[in-house]
């Protein structure tokens, strides 16, 4: 019976993938700072010094500093799924990239959950040794994980440059997409680990 557990996280991996591909995953921001754009504005439109009325220009940035615009512009905003991020990189010319993250990152590692699914419920013998022999040899070219820390790192990058002080600001924030990715590596990973545990102990 303690099969069935990690056949069951294995099962829930999968419902949680589909989504995770197909749902909405990051939106990135830009945001211009309504105060800092005005400055460079008018900066660009002051005429240098030497070359203009050094009392009209003292005026007139005398007035720039008193003006304060609040809030800001938004100026980019795009939110993605998976699927659209992969199928944008194929579409741009960036076809082997597009096709290696969505081989390394969602085609192997969910042929390899099948295949532990299917060697899960096959008896001891020839047939489930080799189907447990490919799933082995695929986990070494199974990339979520490493996937999916490439995207925290992303993220927090782009989190890190909205705390500089400059007109153009960057944010971003997960979607659901990206909860449910995260929910398939642990379920995944998990049911791993315990169907391992499960072989290496004598049968009952």
């Amino acid at each position: 019976m303690k099969k069935y557990f990690p056949a069951l996280l294995f099962i829930l991996s999968i419902g949680c993938l589909i989504p995770g591909i197909i749902q909405p995953f990051m939106t990135i921001k830009a945001e211009i700072n309504k105060q800092e754009l005005f400055a460079i504005a008018a900066q660009e439109l002051l005429p240098p010094t030497q070359q203009g009325n050094d009392i009209m220009q003292n005026i007139v940035r005398s007035v720039i500093r008193d003006v304060h615009f609040d809030g800001s512009i938004s100026a980019f905003e795009s939110t993605r799924s998976l699927w659209a991020a992969m199928s944008d990189l194929v579409t741009h010319d960036y076809v082997v990239i597009g096709l290696l993250i969505g081989l390394f990152g969602i085609i192997i590692p969910l042929i390899k959950i099948l295949l532990n699914l299917i060697g899960l419920f096959l008896a001891a013998g020839k047939t489930r040794n080799d189907v447990l022999t490919i799933s082995s040899v695929l986990s070494k070219w199974s990339m979520s994980d490493v996937f999916f820390m490439a995207i925290l790192v992303s993220f927090f990058t782009v989190n890190a440059n909205a705390q500089e002080i400059n007109a153009i600001q960057m944010s971003a924030r997960f979607e659901p997409g990206f909860y449910f990715f995260a929910t398939y590596c642990v379920l995944a990973i998990a049911a791993a680990q315990l169907m391992q545990l499960w072989s290496n102990q004598p049968a009952e």
